[in-house]
């Protein structure tokens, strides 16, 4: 197995935050964000792109861990569709930082 260093960012100090992941010699980048942040992570530039995305939360009825994976021609206009689903608090999305996103 081969090592990889991870970037992480912080824009606001704070590891619960949004925050931003890149992993040295990889044309792809992850931006994480609470549910109270969504219009944090709306407004930035990378949502523009493709890309794919994973809502995290607990089912309501049985309070399990769910998760709700998706794909987006444009993240930003697919995530604001998810506005009304309710079980979901936090969002992962991976995009590319040069519209070439594929593996290590």
């Amino acid at each position: 197995m081969s090592s990889a260093t991870i970037k992480l960012f912080l824009p606001r100090g704070d590891a619960k935050s949004l925050r931003t992941a890149e992993i040295f010699n990889w044309t792809g980048k992850a931006i994480a964000a609470p549910r109270t942040e969504l219009e944090d992570l709306l407004a930035r530039e990378e949502l523009d792109k493709a890309g794919v995305y994973i809502l995290t939360g607990r089912d309501p009825l049985t309070n399990a861990l769910r998760a709700y994976v998706g794909e987006a021609e444009v993240l930003r206009e697919r995530l604001k569709q998810h506005k009304t689903k309710e079980f979901w608090v936090s969002a992962i999305v991976f995009t590319s930082k040069d519209e070439n996103l594929r593996n290590l």
